[in-house]
């Protein structure tokens, strides 16, 4: 039996959004725009005038943050990096959605309604994050449905991930 999971993210805020090239925090959405596996990856941008939140669809990262500091001036409140290219080879997690599950599954192996699953094993044995294809290498489908609301969806099928053990 095959489950269709459809992931959707949506990051609401108050406000309308700029469709400006450069953002607050500075990052050129240039430098975001390529293709990855035939997909579009692009940098999408969510405003309400106080803040702005910064996020791509290669693995749905929130790549910057811009809040106001104690003094009212906006500062960027996540780690990451300036362009995709950064994201593609140097490996990390900076604000990424991890995937099924965050943390590791003991030697990747699990039991579910009597069945032995066996997951890959990409961390000294264990499996970490969903593994090496999880959903933190993915690339999703971006929809900014309204000035100030971006969703995010991947299809997953039933088992994409695990292969039944003996």
């Amino acid at each position: 039996m095959k489950h269709i999971i459809y992931f959707a993210a949506a990051l609401i805020m108050v406000g309308c959004a700029s469709n400006q090239k450069t953002t607050l925090s500075g990052l050129d959405k240039n430098d975001f725009d390529t293709i990855v596996n035939n997909q579009k990856i692009s940098l999408f941008t969510l405003h309400n005038g106080d803040m702005e939140v910064c996020v791509t669809n290669y693995v749905g990262r929130i790549v910057s943050l811009m809040v106001p500091d104690k003094d009212g001036r906006p500062r960027d409140v996540v780690l990451g990096h300036d362009n995709i290219r950064d994201y593609l080879e140097i490996d990390g997690n900076f604000g990424a959605i991890i995937g099924r599950y965050g943390n590791r599954i003991n030697r990747g192996r699990f039991t579910l309604d009597s069945i032995d699953c066996q997951l890959p094993q990409n961390n000294y044995g264990h499996c970490l994050h969903d593994g090496s294809i999880g959903f933190h290498h993915s690339i999703w489908s971006a929809t900014q449905t309204t000035d100030t609301t971006l969703v995010l969806t991947l299809h997953s099928t039933d088992g994409d991930a695990a292969s039944q053990a003996t």
